[in-house]
């Protein structure tokens, strides 16, 4: 499976966040450390419905679960489904 990365937006650039690989392909739920949390990280992806880009944005409202150092959230769509870091 390839990598897959959070975005954030901030001033023009986008920032990157490595999602942990082994955690979503065993699990199908994005594992993401409380210190890597704020507003606006999003997963770019593409519905093969549609030809337009979407965004999942992970919010607090998103959060399924949480434990004393991650945050869980459900990963909604397939993994080829999501749009590569350098689209």
């Amino acid at each position: 499976m390839r990598t897959i990365y959070l975005r954030k937006d901030e001033n023009n650039f986008t920032r990157k966040i490595l999602i942990d690989m082994a955690y979503l392909v065993s699990h199908k739920i994005i594992r993401l450390p409380k210190y890597y949390f704020e507003d606006m990280l999003y997963l770019p992806f593409k519905r093969k419905s549609h030809n337009e880009i979407e965004k999942f944005v992970l919010t607090r409202n998103n959060i399924t679960s949480e434990d004393d150092n991650f945050y869980y959230f459900k990963f909604p769509f397939k993994a080829e489904e999501v749009v590569n870091v350098d689209d």
